[in-house]
C-alpha cells in the first residue's frame, strides 16, 4: 500500500525519527499488508485491513514524535555529558557482566548448554588424549642433560639403500679418533644375564658401555663411580653398576653394595656403583645393570671383526648437520684407505629422538591430524547450534540494538557466551582426556618401543594445549554465532519484532558450515577405508609358517658355564631331549631369531666359481642358525634336499640350507641343492632349500635367506619353539620343569604363543585402523546431526512457505522431495570438496598402508556411499515433519 498521506506524515517528524524509526516500521508494515491483502476474501475485509494498517501507521507515528520529544528533553536538561569512564575499569565491568549474564542464561537453558558442552567435549578431550602421547614421545625433552646434543651414528649400503644402527667396530674405532666434531664418541651393546642367589635365578636386562659414554650420557652414579678405562680393557676384573631399582628390590638397600660382589651368571661381579633412579639407556629399555664394554685401543687387523652402536655428544656451537657431514666424509675416506671392506659404506649422524622415534612420528602426527579434524566439526555443529540460538534471539539484540548498544558490544557478548561454553567443554574433555590417556597407552602395542610413551599424561604443556584449544573453538563457534547479529541496515526494532527471520548471509553461513562438517568426515572415512583395506590384506598375508599350537621362549644359560661352543651343543642337545619326552610335546625347534620381530640380520653371499672383483663386496642375505626341527615345529616346507641332523654338528662338514628366494635371485635356473658357497673358514654346501617366510614382518616381502646350523652356531641365549597338540601355553609348567632338571641356573624369558608374535606384527596396522575407525565414526555422528539440525530449522522457518505450497496443491511427497533436495544440494557439496581434499591428504598415509594405493576407488567409493547415505537418512526426518504441515493452521491470520 502506498498512500501519499504517509510520505506526508513522515515530513511532519523530525530527521532522525522518520529515518531511524518510522521508515523501517512502515516498511514492515507494508509487507504485512501485502501478505494478507492476498488472503481477502471481500470488500469488507479488504476495507478492515485498510482500517487496521492506517490505525498502525498513525500510532507508530506518535510513537516516534514522543521518543523524539524525550529524547530532545534529555538533552536540554542533562547539558554536556560527564568525562568518559577509565577505559580499563569499564572494560573490566563488562567482561564481568558478559560473563555472568552467559553462565545465567546458560543456567535457563540446561539443554541446549548440555548438548554444547558434550560436543565439545568429545572433540578437545579426543584432541588433547592424543596430544598427551605426542608430547611425551616427540616433544618432551629425553632424561638426559643436554639431549638434544646427544647423538646416534648410523650406516647405510650405498648399493643397496639399507640402513643400520651398528657400526663395524674398525670404523667405529677409527671414527672416534679421526672426528673434530663431538666431545666424546662412545660405544654400547644390549647385555642379558641372570642374578643368581638363593632362589630362582632373575633374569636381568642392561647395556654394556664405553667408559666415554658417561661423558656422552651425563651420567653420574648416585653412589660410587662411573668406569675407568681400565675397566674396559682385555682381561680386567668384572665390575657393574647396578640400577637403583635393582638396588632397592634384589639387593634390599645394602648401603655396604659397593664393598660386594654379586653373581651375573656364573662369575662374580664386583659393584662399583648404583645408577640414577629410572635411568634407562636407550630410554624405554629396561637397564637392570650396566657393564664395561671391552673395545681395543686400536683398529683390528679385521675390521669387521665384530659390530657396535654408537653414541655421541656434540661439541658446544656444532650441529647435527655439520657433524653428519664430517661423519660422511670420513667415510668415504675409509672407503679410499680400505676399498676391500668399506666399498660403499657410509655412516651418517642423527638425534638422538630421531632415531629411537624412528618410523612412529609420522603414524603420531597423522593421527594428531585426523583428530584435528573431529575438532572443527564439533566446532561446525557447536556453531551450527549458536548460530540457530542467535537467530531466535533476533527480538532481544534488536532490542538492545535499539536501546542503544552497538554491535560491537553484541559481538562482545556473544563471544563470551561462546568462551563459556568452550570452557566448559574443555573442561570436561580435560577430564575425559585424563581417563582415556592410559586407555590409549595399553592400546598401544609393546612392540611399538619408543622413548616416553609410558610417561605419556596430562603435564603442564599438554593443560596449555588443551585451553589453546577451548580457545579456538570458542572463537570459532561463537565467530559463526555472529553472523546471526548482521541485520540490514535498513530494518528497524520493530521489523526484527515482527519478522525475525534467517538472512540469506545467516543461511550460507550454515549451510557451509554442514557442507565443511561433510567434507571432513568424508576425509576421516577415506582414511578410515584405506587403513582397513590395508589391515584387512595384511592380516591376509601368509607368513610362510604356522602360527598356530606354537609356544616360544627365549631361555639363557649361564655364559660362565658353558663358555664354549661344545658344552653349550651338549647343553643343548640335553634340553631338547628333556623337552622331546614329555607327552605334550610334539616338536622342539630352537633357532637365533624369532620371525616377525623384525630382526634384519645379514650375512655375505659368495659363490666359488662366481669370484668377485676387485673392490666389489658380497650381496648381503638373510641370517638364521636354526636347529632342523625348526622347519618342522614352524611347518615351513622343505622344498628340496633335507633339513639339519647329526651329522651337521661340530667335526662334520659345512653345510647349510637356502629358502626359496635366495635360490631364485642367486641359482637363476639352477638347483641350489648341491652347490658350494664360500664361508670364512672355506666353503660350505647347500644340503636343502625351503619355502620363503616373512622373517622381518608380515609387510616386508620373502627376503633370501641363508639358515646355518645351530650345533655350529649357538650362543648362551637361544629362542625355543615347541609345537604342542593342545593350547600352547598349557604345556608352559612341564616346559619349565623340564629345563630347571637339565639346568637350574637357566633363565626363561618372553614366553609367547607364535600367533600372539604375528598379531603383534600387525598390531600397528591395527590401532591405526582402530583409531581412524573410531574418530570417522565420530565425525559421521556429528555430520549427521549437523545436517539434521539445519534441516529441521529450515523447516520450523519455512513452515508458512511450505503451508502455502500444500494450498495450492503441492504433494506431501512433493514438500519430502523438496526438503531431500536441498539436504542433497548441501551434501553434494561436502562431498566433492571432501574428496578433493580426501585425495591430496591420503598421500600422507601412503607409508602406512600395505598393498593399497592412497587413491584406492573402493575405499573412497564406499565413503562416499557411506557419508551420502547418512545424509539423506538425517534430512529424511525434517522433511516427513514438513509433509505433516497443516495449511490451515499456518496460514490463519495472527
Amino acid at each position: 500500500m502506498h498512500s501519499p498521506w504517509v510520505a506526508r506524515l513522515a515530513r511532519l517528524l523530525p530527521g532522525a525519527a522518520a529515518r531511524d524509526l518510522f521508515e523501517p516500521a512502515v516498511a514492515d508494515l507494508r509487507y504485512e499488508w501485502a501478505r494478507r491483502r492476498k488472503r481477502a476474501r471481500s470488500p469488507w475485509a479488504l476495507a478492515a485491513l485498510r482500517a487496521r494498517f492506517a490505525a498502525a501507521v498513525a500510532g507508530t507515528a506518535l510513537d516516534c514524535l514522543r521518543l523524539a520529544a524525550v529524547d530532545r528533553l534529555a538533552s536540554a536538561f542533562m547539558g554536556r555529558p560527564g568525562p568518559p569512564p577509565d577505559p580499563r575499569k569499564e572494560w573490566h565491568r563488562m567482561v564481568f557482566r558478559d560473563l555472568r549474564h552467559a553462565a545465567r542464561v546458560f543456567v535457563q537453558e540446561p539443554a541446549f548448554a548440555a548438548a554444547v558442552v558434550l560436543t565439545l567435549a568429545l572433540g578437545i578431550g579426543a584432541n588433547t588424549t592424543l596430544f598427551a602421547v605426542v608430547e611425551a614421545v616427540l616433544l618432551r625433552p629425553l632424561p638426559y642433560p643436554e639431549a638434544d646434543r646427544i647423538v646416534r651414528i648410523t650406516h647405510r649400503d650405498a648399493r643397496t639403500g639399507r640402513t643400520k644402527d651398528d657400526l663395524v667396530l674398525g670404523d667405529f674405532i677409527d671414527l672416534a679418533q679421526r672426528q673434530q666434531s663431538f666431545d666424546a664418541v662412545a660405544g654400547y651393546y644390549g647385555y642379558q644375564s641372570a642374578l643368581v642367589g638363593d632362589g630362582d635365578p632373575v633374569r636381568l636386562q642392561g647395556i654394556g658401555l664405553t667408559p666415554a659414554a658417561f661423558t656422552v650420557l651425563g651420567l653420574q652414579p648416585v653412589m660410587g663411580r662411573a668406569f675407568a678405562p681400565e675397566d674396559a680393557r682385555e682381561g680386567a676384573p668384572p665390575v657393574a653398576i647396578v640400577s637403583y631399582e635393582l638396588w632397592r628390590t634384589a639387593l634390599g638397600s645394602d648401603p655396604a653394595v659397593l664393598t660386594r660382589s654379586i653373581q651375573l651368571g656364573t662369575s662374580r661381579t664386583l659393584v662399583v656403583g648404583v645408577a640414577p633412579p629410572g635411568f634407562q639407556f636407550p630410554p624405554g629399555s629396561p637397564t637392570d645393570v650396566i657393564v664395561p664394554n671391552v673395545v681395543p685401543s686400536a683398529v683390528p687387523a679385521q675390521r669387521h671383526a665384530g659390530w657396535i652402536y654408537g653414541v655421541a655428544r656434540l661439541k658446544p656451537g656444532v650441529t647435527v648437520a655439520s657433524a653428519a657431514r664430517e661423519i660422511t666424509a670420513l667415510s668415504e675416506r675409509f672407503e679410499h684407505e680400505f676399498p676391500a671392506e668399506n666399498q660403499g659404506t657410509r655412516y651418517d649422524a642423527a638425534p638422538l629422538r630421531d632415531v629411537l622415534v624412528g618410523d612412529t612420528k609420522r603414524p603420531l602426527l597423522l593421527l594428531l591430524g585426523a583428530v584435528g579434524f573431529v575438532l572443527l566439526i564439533a566446532c561446525a555443529n557447536v556453531g551450527n547450534l549458536l548460530l540457530a540460538r542467535s537467530l531466535a534471539r533476533q527480538s532481544e539484540m534488536a532490542m538492545r540494538l535499539a536501546l542503544g548498544a552497538s554491535r560491537g558490544r553484541l559481538v562482545a557478548q556473544t563471544l563470551t557466551e561462546g568462551l563459556v561454553l568452550a570452557g566448559a567443554g574443555g573442561a570436561v574433555g580435560v577430564l575425559v582426556a585424563w581417563r582415556a590417556t592410559p586407555a590409549l597407552i595399553t592400546l598401544i602395542p609393546q612392540a611399538v618401543a619408543v622413548p616416553g610413551l609410558d610417561t605419556a599424561g596430562l603435564d603442564g604443556r599438554v593443560l596449555a594445549f588443551s585451553v589453546a584449544a577451548s580457545l579456538v573453538a570458542a572463537l570459532v563457534s561463537s565467530g559463526v554465532a555472529c553472523i546471526g547479529l548482521a541485520r540490514d541496515a535498513d530494518r528497524g526494532a520493530l521489523a526484527s519484532q515482527r519478522r525475525a527471520t534467517m538472512t540469506s548471509g545467516a543461511r550460507r553461513a550454515a549451510s557451509t558450515l554442514v557442507a565443511a562438517e561433510i567434507a571432513l568426515a568424508v576425509v576421516l572415512l577415506i582414511g578410515a577405508g584405506l587403513t582397513l583395506r590395508s589391515f584387512a590384506k595384511l592380516t591376509a598375508v601368509d607368513p610362510g609358517f604356522s602360527v598356530d599350537g606354537v609356544v616360544t621362549l627365549q631361555v639363557a644359560l649361564p655364559p660362565g658355564r658353558y663358555g664354549e661352543q661344545p658344552a653349550r651343543t651338549a647343553a643343548y642337545q640335553r634340553l631338547f631331549a628333556a623337552l622331546d619326552a614329555l607327552p605334550e610335546v610334539d616338536t622342539v625347534g630352537a633357532a637365533a631369531v624369532t620371525p616377525l620381530t623384525g630382526n634384519n640380520w645379514t650375512a655375505p653371499l659368495v659363490r666359488p666359481e662366481h669370484p668377485l672383483a676387485a673392490g666389489e663386496r658380497p650381496a648381503e642375505v638373510g641370517w638364521q642358525s636354526a636347529t632342523g626341527q625348526y622347519f618342522q615345529a614352524l611347518r615351513i616346507p622343505l622344498r628340496a634336499g633335507r633339513l639339519f641332523d647329526a651329522r651337521d654338528a661340530d667335526g662334520g662338514p659345512p653345510v647349510v640350507i637356502v629358502s626359496d628366494a635366495l635360490a631364485g635371485r642367486h641359482f637363476p635356473g639352477e638347483d641350489p641343492v648341491g652347490k658350494r658357497i664360500a664361508l670364512d673358514e672355506g666353503t660350505a654346501e647347500i644340503v636343502g632349500r625351503v619355502g620363503d617366510i616373512r622373517r622381518a614382518s608380515l609387510s616386508d616381502a620373502p627376503r633370501a635367506d641363508l639358515y646355518f646350523p645351530f650345533e655350529r652356531q649357538n650362543g648362551n641365549g637361544v629362542t625355543l619353539f615347541v609345537r604342542t597338540p593342545g593350547h600352547p601355553l598349557a604345556v608352559l609348567p612341564a616346559i619349565r620343569a623340564a629345563i630347571r632338571q637339565v639346568e637350574p641356573n637357566t633363565v626363561v624369558s618372553q614366553v609367547r604363543t607364535l600367533a600372539d608374535i604375528a598379531a603383534a606384527s600387525a598390531a600397528v596396522s591395527r590401532l591405526a585402523t582402530r583409531l581412524l575407525g573410531g574418530f570417522a565414526a565420530i565425525a559421521l555422528a556429528l555430520a549427521a546431526v549437523g545436517i539434521y539440525g539445519v534441516m529441521s530449522y529450515s523447516v520450523r522457518r519455512r513452515t508458512r512457505e511450505l503451508g502455502m505450497r500444500l494450498a495450492l496443491g503441492a504433494s506431501r511427497r512433493d514438500i519430502v522431495a523438496l526438503v531431500m533436495k536441498q539436504a542433497g544440494g548441501i551434501a553434494s557439496v561436502g562431498l566433492a570438496a571432501g574428496v578433493v581434499i580426501g585425495l591430496v591428504a591420503a598421500r600422507a598415509l601412503a607409508s602406512v598402508l600395505y598393498d593399497v594405493p592412497p587413491w584406492d576407488p573402493l575405499a573412497i567409493g564406499v565413503a562416499g556411499a557411506v557419508l551420502a547415505v547418512t545424509a539423506l537418512a538425517a534430512s529424511y526426518l525434517p522433511a516427513r515433519r514438513a509433509a505433516r504441515v497443516d495449511p490451515a493452521s499456518t496460514l490463519s491470520l495472527d
